[in-house]
């Protein structure tokens, strides 16, 4: 007979996501047991292999929907109809507050993800390129000359992302600057350069 799924299930299995997100980022995937997951969720450790099999399976499960939620909100941020500059700073404001409201998550994919069985690192990368791409695309809109079809144009958008990223490895949402605030300097930086500018933060389109 087959097993009825709980009410609560959908929920029980994020609270198990959560919990073992913020254990990943603070003590590293490597170092971190199911007892310890199963500890920060004050449950059994045989309740926790009722969702997930393996702490691979939780790794990969707290890597994919990150990265697949991401994926879904630039896509929508790029399809806008809107001036490419514009739809540039709203991607750098919905990829910023997802890392801000998803910081372990965030931290998670940068740090583990070499964890992962090579099937499962490819699916993970592919949804890094797509996210690449976009930003490619808009990148291109904003300075075609820039970024010709017959160069290489991915290092722009590896720079910018190279910035975001490794902003969370300090950055703190509560802090003094808040995410969408953050995101306009990056964009202003990056899109304007750093000699002669000055932050204006009424040039933050909001959504």
């Amino acid at each position: 007979m087959t097993r009825v799924r709980a009410d609560d299930y959908d929920d029980k299995r994020q609270s198990i996501l959560d919990n073992a997100a913020a254990l990943f980022a603070r003590k590293g995937f490597e170092a971190a047991t199911m007892v310890e997951v199963a500890q920060a969720c004050g449950a059994s450790k045989s309740h926790l292999y009722h969702y997930f099999g393996r702490k691979e399976d939780l790794l990969f499960e707290i890597v994919r929907a990150h990265i697949t939620a991401q994926v879904s909100e630039l896509e929508v941020v790029v399809r806008a109809d809107l001036p490419a500059e514009q739809r540039f700073e709203q991607f750098v404001a919905a990829f910023v507050e997802r890392g801000a409201h998803s910081r372990n998550e965030h931290l998670v994919l940068m740090n583990d993800i070499k964890f992962l069985a090579e099937r499962e690192r490819r699916e993970v990368r592919k949804l890094e390129k797509r996210i690449v791409d976009l930003m490619v695309g808009v990148l291109h809109e904003i300075n075609p000359e820039l970024m010709p079809a017959t160069q290489p144009r991915g290092p722009y958008a590896m720079l910018l992302f190279g910035m975001i990223i490794w902003t969370f490895t300090w950055y703190e949402k509560n802090g003094s600057i808040t995410p969408r605030e953050l995101a306009a300097r990056i964009s202003q930086l990056f899109v304007h350069g750093f000699k002669g500018q000055t932050f204006e933060p009424a040039s933050v389109h909001r959504r």
